[in-house]
C-alpha cells in the first residue's frame, strides 16, 4: 500500500512538473529549454536525453531554424491538456517504464519490455477482432507498454471508446484523411491521450494529397498531429534536397513520420541499406531542422529511442 501511493504522489508530481514546463514552453520557449537544458547536463544521458539537447537556445533564438518556428509558432496552438497528457502517457507511463523493465527485468523478459507497441488494425472487421487488438494491448501493457502505434484505414472512429478507456497510454492514429470527418474530429478533441497522424502522399503517387482543410479543421480544434509518409527507392533524391521535408512541414504537424513503402504483398520495397541512408539524413535534419517538423523514421527510431 505504502508502495502505491508512493507512486501515486510521484506520477502527480511529474504531471504537475510537465504541465508547469509545457505552458512555460508555450510562453517563453528559449528560457524555458535554457534550463531544461542544464537539467539535462547533470544526468546519465539516453538516446532521449542526447537529442533534447540538441534543441539548443541558440537555435530557439535563430528565426530561421526550424525549432524557433515549431516552438514559437505551432507549439503554442496546441491545447495544453492535450500535451501534458500525451507527455506523460509517453514519457512517464511509457518511456520511462520500459526503461525501468529493461533494467530490471531478467533477459528472456527484456525483449518484450518496449517502450511503443505496433498494431494493424482492420477497421473494416473491427467488431469480429477487437477482442483480439484488446487482448495483445493487455498483454503489451503487463510488459510495461503505454504507447501505441495504431494503423487504420478505415472507420477510425471505431477506435475512440477502446483509447478513451486505456487512459494512462498514449496512441498514435495512422490513419487517411478520409477517416477525419468533423464529427471524429469533435470526439477527438475530448481524448487527450491521442495523437492523429494523417496520411500524406505526394502528388506523383496514387493516392491524393490530403486536403488542407483537414489540417485546418485539426488547427482549429488545437489538436497535435503529425503527418506520415511511405517512402521509396526513387523519394531518396527528395529526402537528399530536403524538399520532402518541405513540403510536408507546410501542413504545420509537429512531426512528420517516414515509413518503408511496402508491395502489395507485404514485401519491402526499400532496402536496408536505402533505409540506412534515408535514416541518416533524417539524422541530420532532426539535428539542424531546417523546416518546422520534426522527423523520424519510424522502424529505425522504434528501435533506437531508448537504448
Amino acid at each position: 500500500m505504502a508502495s502505491k501511493n508512493t507512486n501515486i504522489v510521484s506520477k502527480t508530481l511529474v504531471e504537475s512538473y510537465i504541465r508547469k514546463q509545457v505552458k512555460a514552453l508555450k510562453q517563453s520557449p528559449t528560457e524555458t529549454i535554457d534550463t531544461l537544458t542544464k537539467q539535462l547536463l547533470d544526468k546519465p544521458k539516453g538516446s532521449l536525453e542526447k537529442y533534447l539537447l540538441h534543441i539548443t537556445p541558440e537555435k530557439l533564438q535563430d528565426t530561421q531554424s526550424g525549432y524557433y518556428k515549431l516552438f514559437h509558432d505551432i507549439l503554442p496552438k496546441v491545447n495544453t491538456d492535450h500535451l501534458v497528457t500525451l507527455g506523460m502517457n509517453i514519457g512517464y507511463n511509457g518511456i520511462f517504464t520500459a526503461s525501468k523493465n529493461t533494467q530490471t527485468n531478467s533477459p528472456e523478459s527484456k525483449s518484450d519490455a518496449l517502450w511503443a507497441f505496433m498494431l494493424s488494425i482492420d477497421g473494416i472487421n473491427y467488431e469480429k477482432k477487437s477482442a483480439q487488438y484488446k487482448a495483445q494491448i493487455s498483454n503489451a501493457k503487463k510488459n510495461g507498454t503505454r504507447c501505441f502505434m495504431l494503423f487504420i484505414e478505415k472507420n477510425a472512429w471505431k477506435l475512440l471508446p477502446l483509447i478513451k478507456k486505456e487512459k494512462d497510454c498514449a496512441f498514435f492514429l495512422f490513419c487517411p484523411a478520409s477517416c477525419l470527418t468533423e464529427k471524429f474530429l469533435d470526439a477527438a478533441k475530448l481524448t487527450k491521450n491521442l495523437f492523429i497522424s494523417v496520411a500524406y502522399n505526394r502528388n506523383n503517387h496514387k493516392q491524393q494529397t490530403p486536403s488542407t482543410d483537414v489540417f485546418k479543421q485539426l488547427r482549429i480544434r488545437k489538436l497535435p498531429y503529425a503527418v506520415h509518409y511511405y517512402y521509396s527507392a526513387s523519394d531518396i533524391e527528395n529526402f537528399k534536397s530536403g524538399e520532402i521535408f518541405k513540403e510536408l512541414s507546410k501542413e504545420k504537424p509537429l512531426f512528420s513520420f517516414f515509413l518503408s513503402k511496402k508491395s502489395d504483398s507485404g514485401k519491402d520495397t526499400v532496402t536496408e541499406e536505402e533505409k540506412k541512408a534515408v535514416y541518416q539524413i533524417i539524422i541530420k535534419e532532426r539535428y539542424w531542422l531546417k523546416y518546422p517538423s520534426i522527423p523520424f523514421e519510424i522502424e529505425k527510431d522504434y528501435y533506437y529511442l531508448i537504448h
